[in-house]
């Protein structure tokens, strides 16, 4: 969407007891008498995985006429609060009202995809009335839901990794896919149940909300799914559709489903009438703050500012009612995830050192997270290494200068840690860099090939299947495939006829550009994870084994065993956050 397109978006907190952010996309034009809340599933890395094609579904419904309002859960995202069920129903009932005060709509919507949708249906047994309702694949309990995503952990940590869950937070019992998960939760979601009812909860005097269930194949969960709308009277409209899987992979491989779409919007506009538009100067607002955690001592502005491609959402955390230290953070991401960080560490970071005196600023880029661009997913690699992102971040540090920020500590994993090396270059206030498994320092097609010609040099043909009776009934029943060990011989030619080009290069682009940057001077930190195999051959291919290239004290290389390349395991997490925490005290001159 474009900005003109758009142009009706603010951010808001929201919430009795607790601040809860909300993003509010309004109609341009055409406006209907309609408003809906968009319930994402609120913990995990669904949320992560979802949360950009959430934001293209809120877009599309403004350009059809139809208001929105996108939030994060209590605990997750940037909202406040603690992680439980009783919570997280609450805020739903909390949006919608903010939602009908903002517009001013007579009708009311939710929609809930996954457990959101679930949490949604537990809202309406306590009292929560609207008129109209869309669940796309809702879990029939939360115990069902738990359960598959306890099996992901284990089956993406691996064995190690899924036996030891220390955590850096006492209440933590344990570890799901590198969030912690509080024995509250896990409680809450036990329990979580929509198949059963009591009986009075929905008296037949009580208006019923039209629904629409979405769900990949009806004929094998659609009745159940049924069942537990027509138990409380709803009489629900099926219809199978798929797309769900597809936003809930890799962010960066996230593709939102706008057939889909579409068919909600036309859903949701059945039966109700036009109203007049919304003025844009009421209801335009650059930015919002609001009080974080128990004691009030953080303050958080989100803003949308605009930059020349659109508007950019950023998050400014900094100490509550007092001058917070000249040394900033600017926190960036990896290619889609959202400004929330891996596994929301940033958030966590960001508001621990606001307590210590310290800002920081966290950002999307463009076609990430909540910022405009008219990507959805599968973007070409190259478009996370383009000047245009290094200039909005540009923007948004501007930005942190007039609100006190003399110099900078830049953090990022991956693309972000790209970043953070690129705009050391371009400005002179930025003292230190912390790179999260970098993969490169700039888009640089040569260096991928030779990449993949060192990755390939270390896969071996396994002879000793040779040995094995049952490799030779593959071979006679027609099941085993020579495709892929033709393709390592075929690739470890390559390599040897390569050689020269894939051995260390002490003179490289990059070797010469961390040397002169420390020199320039900037302090450099590099944290590699063991288990990021990219990370780890791209540093050797420019600083040799063990990375022997990279001499000097301004340079330091922190390699965290058991870890992936989003340092899912909380040990691994609190590992980089001891990193950090060392190199703003290095640059600050107090202890962090």
């Amino acid at each position: 969407m474009t900005t003109e397109q758009i142009r009706h978006l603010k951010p808001l907190w929201f919430g009795d007891e607790l601040s809860l952010l909300g993003h509010l996309h309004l109609p341009r034009g055409t406006a209907y008498d309609i408003a809906v809340v968009i319930c994402a599933t609120p913990f995990g890395y669904e949320n992560i995985a979802g949360h950009r094609g959430l934001r293209i579904l809120a877009d599309e419904l403004a350009a059809s006429g139809i208001a929105s309002l996108r939030f994060d859960f209590p605990g997750t995202g940037d909202s406040d609060g603690i992680q439980s069920v009783d919570s997280w129903r609450q805020s739903v009932s909390s949006a919608v009202a903010r939602l009908k005060r903002e517009t001013g709509c007579r009708q009311l919507g939710v929609i809930g995809v996954g457990l959101g949708g679930t949490i949604a249906i537990t809202c309406l047994d306590a009292g929560l009335d609207i008129d109209k309702l869309v669940v796309w694949e809702p879990h029939l309990s939360g115990r069902e839901w738990l359960r598959k995503h306890r099996a992901y952990h284990r089956l993406a940590a691996g064995a190690e990794y899924a036996s030891s869950s220390p955590s850096p937070s006492a209440a933590a019992t344990e570890e799901l896919s590198g969030f912690p998960m509080t024995a509250e939760l896990a409680k809450g979601l036990t329990a979580l149940d929509v198949t059963k009812y009591e009986t009075g909860l929905w008296p037949e005097s009580r208006s019923r909300p039209a629904a629409l269930l979405v769900a990949r194949d009806l004929e094998k969960t659609g009745g159940r799914h049924r069942d537990v709308l027509s138990i409380r009277g709803i009489a629900a409209l099926g219809e199978s559709w798929d797309g769900l899987d597809q936003m809930y992979v890799e962010p960066h491989l996230s593709i939102a489903p706008k057939p889909l779409f579409a068919r909600m919007r036309s859903w949701l506009l059945e039966g109700v009438g036009e109203r007049s538009s919304f003025v844009v100067g009421q209801q335009v607002d650059e930015s919002t703050s609001t009080r974080i955690g128990a004691n009030g001592m953080v303050e958080e502005i989100a803003r949308y500012t605009e930059g020349d491609g659109g508007l950019l959402f950023s998050m400014e955390t900094r100490p509550m009612g007092r001058q917070p230290d000249p040394t900033w953070l600017v926190m960036l991401t990896g290619r889609a995830v959202r400004h929330i960080g891996p596994n929301r560490i940033w958030v966590r970071m960001a508001r621990e050192l606001a307590e210590r005196g310290y800002a920081s600023v966290r950002l999307d880029g463009r076609s990430v997270g909540d910022s405009d661009g008219s990507g959805n997913g599968l973007m070409p690699n190259e478009e996370y290494y383009q000047e245009h992102i290094y200039d909005d971040i540009e923007q948004i540090m501007e930005v942190a200068r007039v609100n006190g920020a003399q110099r900078f500590l830049m953090t990022g994993i991956c693309s972000g840690a790209t970043a953070s090396y690129q705009i050391a270059w371009r400005r002179n206030d930025v003292a230190a860099i912390l790179l999260l498994n970098p993969l490169q320092l700039r888009h640089d097609p040569e260096d991928d090939e030779r990449a993949k010609i060192q990755l390939a040099k270390k896969v071996r043909f396994r002879t000793e299947r040779l040995r094995e009776p049952g490799f030779y009934l593959q071979i006679l029943k027609g099941e085993y495939s020579f495709r892929k060990p033709l393709k390592v011989i075929r690739t470890r030619f390559a390599a040897l006829f390569h050689r020269g080009k894939v051995m260390l290069d002490e003179r490289s682009y990059v070797y010469r550009g961390f040397h002169d940057l420390a020199a320039k001077p900037v302090e450099i930190d590099v944290f590699v994870s063991n288990d990021d195999p990219i990370c780890i051959s791209f540093l050797e291919r420019h600083f040799g084994i063990d990375f022997k290239g990279l001499p000097g004290d301004r340079i330091r290389v922190h390699r965290c065993p058991d870890a992936d390349h989003t340092i899912r395991p909380l040990r691994a997490q609190e590992m980089f956050a001891g990193v950090l925490r060392e190199a703003l005290a290095r640059i600050s001159g107090r202890s962090v």
